[in-house]
């Protein structure tokens, strides 16, 4: 029997894109797209119960990373596989995919922040990290485990 499929996003799941972001508009307001930075995605921090949270999830379910690349910043691609292969190790990079439309890969579930890149149209279950209802990793984790 085949295991469950989850996807993780990366920006405001696993890693702190927002507080990155709002720190380089506050340095230089002037620029409207502060994730073309080079380097912006390398040392994003973690989200607090993130990595441990994926690792518990990989004992039960077939987990992978799917992430929007910022088209920005064409040097996201590789740091965001920078990123991964720090925090969660090199096997992971395998299970690591960069879309633009998350609604084209197929699972059983999307655990993401955000809404627009095909989230509504993902044909399994959305799980909206931050939400009412998915305050955080031990929400999710209660709600799979």
């Amino acid at each position: 029997m085949r295991k469950k499929r989850i996807y993780v996003d990366m920006d405001g799941v696993l890693c702190n894109f927002k507080k990155a972001y709002q720190e380089e508009r506050k340095n230089n307001p002037f620029q409207p797209y502060p994730q073309s930075k080079w380097g912006f995605f390398l040392y994003l921090e973690e989200i607090p119960g993130a990595i441990e949270a994926f690792k518990k999830l990989e004992k039960k379910y077939d987990v992978w990373i799917l992430t929007r690349p910022s088209t920005y910043n064409l040097n996201c691609y590789s740091e965001k596989a920078y990123w991964v292969r720090e925090h969660l190790g090199f096997d992971i990079l395998e299970k690591t995919i960069l879309s633009c439309d998350k609604s084209l890969l197929k699972g059983d579930y999307l655990i993401d922040d955000m809404d627009g890149d095909g989230q509504s149209k993902f044909e399994g279950e959305w799980i909206q990290f931050g939400s009412y209802k998915f305050t955080d990793w031990n929400s999710i984790l209660n709600y799979l485990m």
